[in-house]
C-alpha cells in the first residue's frame, strides 16, 4: 500500500493504533495500526510518502467491526523525494517562524564591512566586489571572511560571526544546484537574526535564492553589490557636507544677528550729540546764575 502518512497525537503505547494513511489520488484515509519501531527503523515521519507491506485486519470493538491496516513492514516511497520534500517543509517552517526587521544603510562616514566570500583559489568574486567598491574604503575598514560557499553551517558560523555595520554574501554563478545552501534555514536563520546591514550578491540575476527574503538590499552580482555600497557611501556623505555646510550658514548668521543687536542697543550718534549739546548749556547757564548770586 503506498500513501502518505498523517499525524496523530503521541502518545506512550508502543504502537500507533489509528495513524492515518492519505491517498495520493483521492485523499481518502485509512487508519493504520503501526509499530512506532518499525517506523522509526525506517525513518518515517508525517508528511512522509511511504510503501506499506501489512494485513488488513477486523476488530469488534463494541459491538461494531472496523477495518484496521496493521503495518508489518514500511520503507519511503522514494527515498530521493521524500529528502527534497522534508527539506522543503522545514525551509516552509523556518520561513514561517523567522522574524525579518528592515536595517537601514548606517549614517555613520566610518562604516566597516564584513565581506563572506569563497574560499576556493581560483574565485575572484572578491577582487570584483573591491574593484567596484573604489578606493574610498581604506583597508582596515574591510574585513574578508574566505568561507566554503558549499557549507551551511560554515556560511551561518561566518554571518553570526560579523560585528561590522555592514554584512555582503557574495558568490559567482554556477549551476542552480549550487545556490541551495542559500535556502539551507541554518543561512536563513543567521542573516534574519544579524544586526547588520545585509547585502546579497550572490551568482547572476537568474540565481535566484530566499536569502533574498532575509537582506535588506539584493545585488544582481557581487560587483553590483559593491556598486551599491560605493553609491549608498557617497550619498551618505553628500547629505552629511550639506548638513554640515548648512550648519555653519546658521552659525554665521547667529553671529551676525548677535553683533547687530550689539550695535543697535546704543543710541544714535545724533542722539548722542544733542544731549552732549544740552548738558553743556544747562552747564553754562548754572553756572551764569550762580556768579550772578554771589
Amino acid at each position: 500500500m503506498v500513501g502518505q502518512l498523517g499525524d496523530v497525537a503521541p502518545n506512550t503505547y508502543r504502537k500507533h493504533y489509528q495513524l492515518p494513511l492519505i491517498d495520493l489520488h483521492n485523499g481518502s484515509t485509512i487508519s493504520l495500526e503501526a509499530s512506532k519501531n518499525t517506523l522509526a527503523n525506517a525513518d518515517l515521519r508525517p508528511g512522509d510518502r511511504v510503501r506499506l507491506t501489512g494485513a488488513l485486519r477486523a476488530r469488534l470493538y463494541r459491538g461494531q467491526v472496523t477495518l484496521r491496516f496493521e503495518v508489518l513492514a514500511a520503507e519511503a516511497h522514494d527515498a530521493v523525494v521524500q529528502q527534497i520534500e522534508r527539506v522543503q517543509r522545514s525551509v516552509i517552517d523556518t520561513l514561517r517562524d523567522l522574524p525579518w526587521t528592515f536595517h537601514p544603510y548606517p549614517e555613520q562616514r566610518e562604516a566597516r564591512i564584513a565581506l563572506i566570500h569563497s574560499a576556493a583559489s581560483n574565485a575572484l568574486v572578491a577582487e570584483d566586489f573591491l574593484q567596484a567598491l573604489g578606493g574610498g574604503w581604506r583597508p582596515e575598514r574591510v574585513r574578508t571572511l574566505p568561507t566554503a560557499m558549499n557549507d551551511p553551517t560554515r556560511i551561518a558560523e561566518a554571518i553570526s560571526s560579523v560585528r561590522e555595520e555592514i554584512l555582503v554574501v557574495v558568490r559567482g554563478g554556477g549551476e542552480a544546484s549550487e545556490f541551495g545552501v542559500f535556502e539551507h534555514p541554518f543561512v536563513l536563520e543567521a542573516l534574519s537574526g544579524s544586526s547588520a546591514h545585509r547585502v546579497l550578491g550572490v551568482g547572476h540575476s537568474a540565481n535566484r535564492t530566499l536569502a533574498e527574503r532575509m537582506v535588506d538590499h539584493t545585488a544582481t552580482t557581487p560587483a553590483d553589490a559593491g556598486h551599491y555600497i560605493r553609491r549608498m557611501s557617497g550619498r551618505l556623505w553628500q547629505g552629511q557636507e550639506e548638513a554640515r555646510a548648512q550648519q555653519e550658514e546658521l552659525a554665521a548668521l547667529r553671529e551676525s544677528i548677535t553683533a547687530l543687536a550689539g550695535v543697535s542697543s546704543r543710541p544714535p550718534f545724533s542722539l548722542r550729540l544733542r544731549n552732549s549739546a544740552l548738558l553743556l548749556l544747562v552747564g553754562g547757564l548754572a553756572g551764569l546764575l550762580l556768579s550772578r548770586l554771589f
